[in-house]
């Protein structure tokens, strides 16, 4: 998924349930994935190099993983990056080397964008992927 892809993702992320808007905590998505991929928190723990008491911890919202730990557990899980990176408050170490290479041109461009509408992101998103695709 390329950088602004992952920019539009974390504009996107809204969850429906029951017919209103219902945020979810990166704990109860991280736990409902795992348990849809029958995962245990040992095992997952062994295939990220944590302990399974660090994913239970990271579950009860106890203790608040880094941008590389969410990175390992979606890759671990076959799972959306950025959605879990969206849900735990972090930014894809990728993201962040984008905008430390344009320091001004990246912010202020988010900045103009912050008001466009969600038909909008996504179609921004389709002609950045194909400028980046002529490359």
């Amino acid at each position: 998924m390329s950088t602004f892809d992952t920019v539009i993702m974390c504009q996107l992320t809204v969850y429906k349930t029951n017919d209103m808007t219902k945020k979810i905590t990166f704990a109860s998505r991280l736990k409902a994935i795992r348990a849809d991929k029958g995962v245990g928190v040992r095992e997952l723990g062994r295939l990220i190099s944590k302990t399974g008491q660090h994913i239970s911890n990271i579950e009860k919202g106890i203790a608040n993983p880094s941008a590389e730990v969410v990175v390992a557990i979606a890759k671990a899980l076959s799972t959306d990056v950025d959605e879990l990176l969206h849900l735990a408050g972090q930014v894809d170490p990728e993201v962040v080397d984008v905008i430390q290479a344009s320091p001004s041109a990246i912010p202020s461009f988010l900045r103009s964008a912050s008001n466009l509408t969600e038909a909008q992101w996504l179609e921004m998103a389709a002609y950045a992927k194909k400028l980046s695709d002529k490359d």
